[in-house]
């Protein structure tokens, strides 16, 4: 995936949406460490451990225009971790970067109920200074488009389309570098999800328990290649 060239373009595009917003356009940015950056991780991708640990400050700003019935917003996600030395996480060099950018369109179908539909492009890089590989670099982009029905803020249910990149169907020696690095493994086909508010903070919700059913490839080996891969899962998401 070309992940720059098409992060810049679509970056470039919604910041000509934002300059024709109308007056009543709403802007809004939050700064999140610790626990509440790494919440932020697009579920989409299948992040490692090693990219779970290490995140420790987010940033998210978004651009967003409501009609009352119907809306849009953009929105730009950046995670990263603490700089080189700040914790011990990452006293030995380690480090991770992603960049999200993304748009969404919604509309009202009922008492409380929307329809949404959402497309997301990002970019992650990693660094990895272990003992294992040589001091390497590596980037993966991934994308998503996906559709969704909201209730109330009480529940919703999501299926779409998604592709990251990662380890997996390239050389060897490049395989084991992204391995090293933290990076998971490379994937692409469809996602279904079911989202469950289990406190009472609507959009500001502290806790989430979700069902998810993947389909599609994976690879499951260095220079293996892509696979077939069928997945559910359960996740519960809490912030303190």
């Amino acid at each position: 995936m070309r992940g720059t060239g098409i992060l810049s373009l679509f970056c470039v595009l919604a910041a000509a949406a934002a300059a024709a917003a109308p007056a009543g356009a709403e802007a809004r940015s939050a700064k999140m460490h610790g626990a509440r950056a790494v919440s932020l991780l697009p579920e989409q991708v299948r992040w490692s451990g090693h990219d779970r640990g290490i995140v420790d400050r987010g940033k998210a700003v978004s651009l967003a225009v409501d009609g009352g019935d119907a809306g849009w917003s953009f929105d730009y996600l950046s995670l990263r971790s603490s700089r080189d030395g700040d914790v011990d996480c990452c006293a030995s060099g380690d480090h991770f970067s992603d960049h999200q950018a993304g748009l969404r369109a919604w509309h009202a179908v009922g008492d409380g109920d929307t329809v949404g539909l959402r497309a997301d492009i990002g970019k992650a890089g990693r660094r990895s200074m272990s003992p294992a590989v040589l001091p390497a670099k590596s980037t993966a982009g991934y994308a998503s488009a996906q559709v969704t029905w909201d209730h109330r803020g009480q529940w919703s249910v999501s299926t779409g389309w998604f592709r990251q990149g990662g380890w997996g169907g390239r050389q060897m020696d490049l395989d084991v570098i992204r391995m090293g690095n933290g990076e998971p493994a490379a994937a692409r086909g469809v996602r279904a999800a079911l989202r469950m508010n289990l406190s009472d903070g609507g959009d500001d919700a502290r806790t989430w328990l979700m069902l998810e059913a993947r389909e599609g490839r994976r690879a499951v080996g260095a220079g293996t290649g892509m696979r077939h891969a069928s997945d559910v899962g359960f996740t519960l998401t809490s912030m303190f």
